[in-house]
């Protein structure tokens, strides 16, 4: 099944999916990674890698084979320790020069004709998409009461997917859920496919942000550990498995995502 077309005249234009790279990364480089994902999606989806505004080291895995394509990017102002890591005590801000550029990703999607509606993150990047999600979350909840969400129709997401997930909490868009803000003890119920590597060194943080922030089941979130290290899905079976269900829950939702709306630019 595939997601069905905007209407309208002239070319019809694929939804697209926002993407976010790891720490220490950069869109460039994402766009190589995600390479064997986007053989299967690239039929059905755009694909947007976006970039992080803030400088970084390489990170885990970049070097050697990614040498010479910096600058590296991340999406924290500041370096985290690993102790807040584990314990989960790091910012849960996400920082307004990212608020902004997905904000304005959206915005630009939308003026050419297109819509986003969904979100892929890797490590660093998933922190990023669950914030998002969990947004888009309470704006449902807030327009089902209100009748009215002005200014932040931007952040509406269907689906994400969470590759090799970094540690909590998410890091959330300060104009919709303010600084410090959770979501009061409700978990992120939009559908999510989390892939975890049994090999992953990292999958202690993955695994701490699916628990502590997911409603796993009841169509929410499902969670995939495959036998891969902290890298994205090789195995063709595995890529097509993620493209069946990204089609799957475009269907259920009815293609999703950013509408034309009220407009506000930023």
């Amino acid at each position: 099944m595939a997601p069905s077309p905007p209407k309208g005249g002239g070319q019809d234009i694929k939804p697209t999916i926002l993407a976010f790279h790891g720490s220490g990364s950069n869109a460039t480089i994402h766009t190589v990674q995600l390479a064997r994902l986007m053989r299967v999606l690239r039929p059905h989806f755009n694909v947007e890698s976006l970039e992080a505004p803030f400088d970084s080291q390489a990170g885990p895995g970049i070097l050697p084979f990614f040498d010479g394509c910096g600058p590296f990017k991340r999406w924290l102002p500041s370096t985290v320790t690993l102790e807040e890591m584990r314990s989960g005590t790091s910012t849960s801000d996400m920082a307004p020069e990212v608020e902004k550029l997905v904000r304005d990703a959206v915005y630009k999607i939308r003026g050419q004709g297109g819509r986003v509606v969904g979100l892929i993150g890797f490590s660093q990047g998933t922190k990023i998409v669950a914030g998002l999600l969990a947004a888009s979350q309470a704006l449902m909840g807030k327009l089902a009461a209100t009748g009215t969400a002005t200014g932040s129709d931007w952040c509406a997401f269907a689906f994400g997917i969470s590759i090799c997930g970094s540690y909590a909490p998410p890091l959330f868009p300060p104009s919709i859920l303010g600084s410090g803000t959770a979501l009061s003890g409700e978990k992120i119920r939009i559908p999510c496919l989390h892939v975890q590597g049994l090999q992953d060194q990292w999958k202690w943080a993955g695994q701490g942000l699916i628990e502590g922030w997911y409603l796993v089941g009841e169509g929410g979130s499902v969670v995939k550990e495959w036998d891969m290290g902290h890298f994205y899905p090789v195995r063709g079976e595995e890529n097509e498995e993620i493209g069946r269900w990204v089609l799957g829950v475009v269907g259920e939702v009815g293609g999703g995502g950013n509408g034309d709306g009220n407009k506000e630019e930023g």
